[in-house]
């Protein structure tokens, strides 16, 4: 009795060991295989077939693999990242405000006017198309309206540019290199910004620049949409 409870013990422990080594030996298996074996998941890897001319997509439904791999499939190459759109922020020099798309219309014409703010919103970046003569075609980035003259004034408008009244030509002034004055091709007239009441600002046009020169000067600066 006393060598049969012994021999029990003895068969209790040894399973125990074998148990817990089994354990042991499996956690070491799965971590070393999911630490060398899988690959990076980017959708690019597949599961194949270790053979003699290396790892080969398989048939496994049909063909038995004595031992798996992963293998780079074909993956199309990622498209070339956009160039980076060039665009500006156009200041008037005196008062420090922006130009800017905003809900301000002629109450006559019921047309937008161009305004220049303090605090601009989002829309305050405007791109410049060159054309033929010097002249740039002056668009609202996150709008898309167009900046176009008339007799006195500016306006914004969705049309495209099909005349010179949508033509503005940058002019270098003595005042440093991105300091400018902003000619309209319409009739040569200079833009500045005539303040409105409740402090609202628009851009009009002055044919006097000698008079008005400080007020015609815009700092334009070069960024990135």
């Amino acid at each position: 009795m006393v060598y049969s409870r012994l021999s029990s013990l003895q068969y209790s422990h040894l399973f125990r060991t074998m148990f817990r080594t089994t354990i042991v030996l499996t956690v070491t298996i799965l971590h070393f295989a999911s630490s060398h074996n899988v690959p990076p998941w980017n959708g690019c890897y597949a599961v194949g077939c270790l053979t003699q001319e290396g790892c080969s997509p398989w048939n496994f439904y049909q063909y038995r693999c004595y031992r798996t791999c992963y293998y780079n499939r074909y993956c199309p190459p990622s498209p070339p990242p956009q160039p980076r759109k060039k665009c500006y922020k156009i200041t008037h020099e005196a008062t420090g405000k922006s130009l800017a798309s905003s809900e301000v219309f002629n109450d006559t014409t019921k047309m937008k006017y161009a305004t220049v703010s303090s605090n601009p919103p989002g829309n305050y970046l405007w791109t410049m198309e060159p054309s033929y003569g010097g002249v740039y075609y002056i668009q609202n980035f996150n709008k898309l309206e167009f900046l176009k003259a008339d007799a006195n004034g500016t306006y914004l408008v969705l049309n495209e540019p099909l005349d010179r009244s949508f033509q503005f030509r940058p002019i270098n002034t003595k005042e440093g290199a991105s300091m400018m004055q902003l000619q309209a091709a319409l009739n040569n007239g200079f833009l500045f910004v005539h303040t409105l009441g409740q402090g609202g600002s628009t851009v009009q046009i002055t044919t006097d620049p000698f008079t008005n020169y400080y007020q015609t000067i815009w700092r334009i600066i070069e960024l990135y949409c």
